[in-house]
């Protein structure tokens, strides 16, 4: 089965008066029709320049996508697009639901003209047919009163409202592919379970594909199909959500994990963090990104970069304790025994 996105060894600088920052570092991934797959991971890892990179949002000339990078949508490398092409593929084909809603909206501009534009430009029909439309999409998105709704501006709105606008713009075209950039930012947990069900529903009705870019691993327990973890702009780990949460392999994954606030701890418990700060990728390390934050770290893992370890069909991995060498080292044969412990 061919994939919907195909993302190759994607390499992604900026340059900036410091040097150049290399924010994403080689990152290979796909994603399906119908499917939803979560990016993971913690702030400045890379996530959401990935997503910009795929949706051809990486400005230039401060931003630079390498010229041995690849990104196939349904087999045909969008990096090679014309400013023409990638006109009509934002939007058409795929829809971006960005972070914020507040800075992403046109202040300036009534809600109704913000969707309507998308409509009009890329199923080239009428005014009143795209007025209908926009109609139709906000009612779908659950706003209330949507005729006297398309008539207000960006601060008439709550933040939940905001970002259901911001996913009517995202589905005004019925792309294939959407990409969440944290979706449920800054909105309260009953507006979080709101959104998260409303992009499930659109999902089995359009049957498109989602990428959700999120640090908040309850949404991606309850969402994604899929799960790649990133940290310092590569991905450790990549495998099904069960396979994540069930059987992570690796250290950095575990500590994701174990750092959320769990009900069962006993009052006053000491909650888990993850020591240190993410490396410099002015001047990344030569190893393992995660060495210096790593209790299991070796010697090789300063020195050398892990290749992947391949744990099932659909689960891999990137960690020298995968490594015959860390056997010898720690004397085990499973690397969840170790993180464990």
């Amino acid at each position: 089965m061919s994939h919907l996105l195909e993302v190759n060894n994607l390499k992604v600088s900026f340059h900036t008066y410091a040097g150049e920052v290399q924010a994403v570092r080689g990152v290979t991934f796909y994603v399906n029709e119908g499917e939803t797959l979560a990016i993971v991971g913690e702030s400045g890892c890379g996530k959401t320049v990935t997503s910009k990179a795929i949706m051809g949002l990486v400005a230039s000339p401060q931003g630079e996508v390498k010229k041995d990078s690849e990104i196939k949508f349904k087999g045909i490398n969008i990096l090679k697009y014309t400013n023409k092409q990638w006109q009509d593929y934002r939007g058409k084909d795929a829809g971006m639901i960005f972070q914020d809603p507040m800075t992403s909206l046109n202040p300036t501009m009534k809600i109704g003209n913000q969707i309507r534009e998308g409509i009009i430009k890329h199923q080239k029909v009428s005014k009143k047919e795209a007025q209908e439309r926009t109609i139709e999409l906000l009612k779908k998105v659950n706003i209330p009163n949507p005729i006297e709704r398309i008539q207000q501006y960006p601060h008439e709105f709550s933040g939940g409202m905001r970002q259901r606008v911001m996913i009517a713009i995202a589905l005004a075209c019925n792309p294939q592919l959407m990409i969440a950039d944290e979706p449920t930012t800054a909105l309260d947990v009953t507006i979080q379970a709101q959104i998260i069900k409303l992009l499930k529903e659109i999902q089995r009705v359009n049957h498109s594909a989602i990428i959700m870019i999120t640090h908040d691993l309850g949404v991606v327990a309850g969402m994604a199909d899929r799960v790649a973890v990133m940290y310092a702009g590569k991905i450790v780990e990549e495998g099904s959500a069960e396979e994540i949460f069930e059987n992570p392999q690796h250290p950095y994954t575990y500590a994701l994990l174990n750092a959320v606030p769990n009900l069962e701890l006993e009052n006053k418990a000491e909650l888990h963090v993850i020591p240190g700060t993410p490396p410099d990728l002015v001047a990344p390390p030569k190893g393992c990104g995660f060495a210096s934050r790593c209790e299991y770290c070796m010697e090789v893992c300063n020195r050398y970069e892990p290749q992947y370890t391949q744990i099932s069909k659909s689960h891999r991995t990137m960690c020298w304790l995968h490594d015959e060498i860390a056997k010898e080292v720690y004397g085990f044969d499973n690397v969840r025994s170790v993180i464990k412990k």
